[in-house]
């Protein structure tokens, strides 16, 4: 389990706080979310194994634009491709959720280079409080491609693996993430326009400023995985050879009306990975109650999930509550139906991914939490094609494989301290990837 480490020295749980996202949000319109009908290239790629040779083949080929919306920007060599991108005259543009005086450093640092640099219009703004989180991992490159991601720039979700799903002595493991890159004029200028409202809606306030995000006197270490991943995943391309209907599920304005009803649509399978399920809060259980309603229609329907590790230890008996409500209430059983993720593989599930039936997939940023799917922006894409589909649940069946089957695995008993540190085997991790939003 991750523990926080001072910067000086000794060990203390939990003294750091990110920004309080229970701010008073200013009205919002949501805006009607049209599919978009594609007809070039798909990538899909994940997390450790591909998303990071991905991203840098895209970004060295750009040529225009870059424009980037995203939570948490913490990895250096993320921040080196940016910096490679204006040396060589493209226009990058960044809107970031920043909660932490780290954060604002690479933040300024990449302004001062000439990006184009907003602090998101959430509870981490000082001044514009629009969305709880701006928790979209949205990048549109030279107008022409759009990538739609769960993970976010930090070094676990995006580590630098330059191979594509290669194990060679240098692979890093990290967070199991997934993404999608897509190649298609019209869908980048639907979310070029999101993007750049969302901007807007900060530029426009005149007392904007950055403010002054806590700082933090501590790290967050984890226990390296001992293990790789049992299978890696190199990216695929899919060249369609036939118009495919995509639909964009943006939070706060379509996410509750597009996905209880395709979770619905289910006859075989439904198989998911999340970060955590609040199976108490309301907007949540619309979800799972789409769940039990495919159930009801095809009671051999397999539903399989998996979950995320747990912060802390002092997380348990909450975890055991809601894994009681998931079982009473929707039959959804641990083991049978949830596992955790093999932290000796996977550093973290920071995944929100749902396939429907080998046939469909969902790739998003939305946790299942009423706050993801009401009060964040978020961002993901609904892609109705078995190939694509597949190649995501071939992660989830090697992921469930290896899962555990009780919250207490991965936890550990040891405190990390600053001798242990030394003698290795850690890695540090950032909090943007456990909190809850």
């Amino acid at each position: 389990m991750p523990m926080w480490i001072e910067t000086a020295g000794a060990a203390a749980p939990f003294p750091v706080s990110l920004a309080d996202r229970r701010c008073h949000l200013a009205n919002y319109t949501k805006d009607s979310i049209p599919s978009v009908s594609v007809r070039s290239d798909v990538i899909a790629y994940a997390s450790p194994d591909s998303t990071y040779a991905v991203t840098k083949r895209l970004f060295d080929a750009a040529t225009r634009s870059i424009l980037i919306g995203i939570y948490d920007f913490s990895a250096s060599h993320m921040k080196q491709l940016v910096l490679d991108a204006l040396a060589r005259g493209v226009r990058v543009s960044l809107m970031l959720d920043i909660d932490s005086a780290a954060e604002k450093r690479l933040f300024g640092e990449l302004v001062d280079m000439g990006v184009v640099g907003v602090s998101a219009p959430s509870c981490a703004n000082p001044s514009v409080h629009v969305f709880a989180s701006s928790h979209e991992k949205v990048i549109v490159i030279d107008d022409e491609w759009t990538l739609v991601q769960s993970g976010n720039y930090s070094s676990n979700s995006i580590p630098l693996n330059e191979t594509d799903g290669s194990g060679g002595a240098a692979f890093r493991t990290g967070n199991r993430d997934a993404g999608l890159a897509i190649r298609s004029p019209e869908l980048a200028e639907l979310f070029t326009g999101i993007l750049t409202r969302d901007m807007a809606r900060v530029t426009a306030d005149a007392g904007q400023a950055l403010g002054e995000p806590p700082d933090q006197p501590m790290i967050l270490v984890e226990r390296a995985p001992a293990h790789r991943p049992s299978k890696l995943f190199p990216s695929r391309v899919f060249q369609l050879d036939a118009p495919l209907t995509i639909q964009p599920v943006l939070s706060p304005d379509n996410y509750l009306d597009v996905v209880p009803a395709l979770i619905r649509t289910a006859t075989r399978s439904i198989v998911i990975e999340q970060q955590y399920i609040k199976a108490d809060q309301p907007s949540v259980r619309l979800l799972l109650d789409a769940i039990a309603a495919a159930r009801r229609q095809h009671p051999t329907l397999d539903v399989r999930i998996v979950l995320g590790k747990l912060f802390d230890r002092g997380d348990l008996p909450r975890e055991h509550q809601n894994l009681d409500v998931l079982a009473e209430d929707y039959d959804l059983k641990l083991d049978a139906n949830i596992r955790y993720i093999n932290t000796d593989q996977l550093v973290h599930c920071h995944n929100k991914m749902i396939v429907i039936d080998g046939a469909a997939a969902l790739v998003s940023s939305q946790n299942w939490s009423d706050s993801a799917v009401t009060k964040n922006r978020e961002a993901g894409l609904w892609v109705p094609h078995p190939g694509i589909a597949q190649y995501f649940e071939a992660i989830f069946e090697t992921d469930w494989d290896s899962a555990f089957t009780s919250p207490e695995q991965g936890l550990g008993e040891t405190p990390v301290t600053r001798a242990a540190l030394g003698a290795g085997g850690f890695i540090r991790v950032e909090p943007a990837d456990y909190q809850e939003v």
